[in-house]
């Protein structure tokens, strides 16, 4: 191979060299953030960067709300929800309400979880129940540390899959949760609620939308 020092082919800023099977030759400087793609025996090119498996849809503040609501999420197939610290000046009960179509309309009735937990008195046990909505977490208590729940596709509707650590007396600590929803069908929104009564005092909740 020839290499012409400063020559014809000096490479602009940014450039990177390669060759082309006789000669060194160079990219183009290519833009921020992209990367060298490989084309075999051909020439390289700049592409934009892969998109991430996993995408922060949003946090939101749960100080003062009873509720917070994600709305048009149909590019998604799976879901990631992140709640840290919620805290309640009085107990506190959350729940989850999966919606669908562009209003959204939120299915409220048939869902169906399947629980084990153990509790702050040592007590173990298991659940099955039907509900009005879907649980995620019983944060009997006015403080849990963290809670994720995996949304999913199912063959009968859309499955969660829940874990949680609550803190707090006669606080559930320990759960984990597989839920249900009645209907297949596309997610467009997604509802966090407090079912109790009761208002978060603090904390957040992400939402993250899944791809792959």
């Amino acid at each position: 191979m020839t290499i012409i020092v400063n020559g014809s082919n000096t490479p602009t800023a940014g450039a990177v060299g390669y060759g082309d099977g006789t000669n060194l030759a160079f990219t183009s400087a290519g833009t921020a953030g992209q990367f060298l793609s490989s084309n075999g025996s051909s020439a390289p090119s700049w592409v934009g960067a892969p998109a991430s498996a996993m995408t922060l849809i949003s946090t939101q503040s749960l100080s003062g709300t009873t509720q917070v609501v994600w709305n048009s999420l149909s590019a998604y197939t799976k879901f990631l929800l992140v709640v840290v610290d919620a805290n309640g000046a009085s107990l506190v009960q959350t729940a989850v309400q999966i919606g669908y179509g562009a209003t959204p309309t939120y299915i409220t009735s048939g869902y169906t979880q399947s629980r084990i937990y153990n509790n702050s008195g040592g007590v173990a046990g298991s659940q099955t129940t039907s509900l009005s909505t879907m649980q995620i977490g019983l944060c009997y208590a006015p403080s849990s540390s963290l809670s994720q729940v995996l949304i999913t596709s199912g063959t009968s509707g859309v499955n969660s899959e829940a874990s949680f650590i609550v803190n707090g007396t006669s606080a559930i600590f320990q759960s984990l949760y597989y839920c249900c929803y009645p209907t297949a069908t596309t997610i467009t929104s997604i509802k966090m609620l407090e079912i109790n009564g009761g208002t978060f005092s603090s904390g957040t909740a992400s939402l993250y939308g899944i791809t792959s």
